[in-house]
């Protein structure tokens, strides 16, 4: 497992407004973990540096 990081923005490229840790296989499981999530309407997935993905 890969530790991930899920921001939750104001909007698109927004300020954060939290974070939540996320543990996923690879890139696709953790982008599909955070779209389930009925908190992330805007969101923001990085692996470290690296952004894999966003929710708007």
């Amino acid at each position: 497992m890969k530790h991930y990081r899920v921001y939750k923005l104001t909007e698109p490229d927004g300020p954060i407004l939290k974070g939540k840790d996320v543990e996923a296989a690879d890139d696709d499981q953790a982008i599909q973990e955070a779209m389930a999530d009925e908190d992330c309407p805007v969101c923001e997935i990085w692996q470290g540096v690296k952004k894999v993905g966003s929710i708007s």
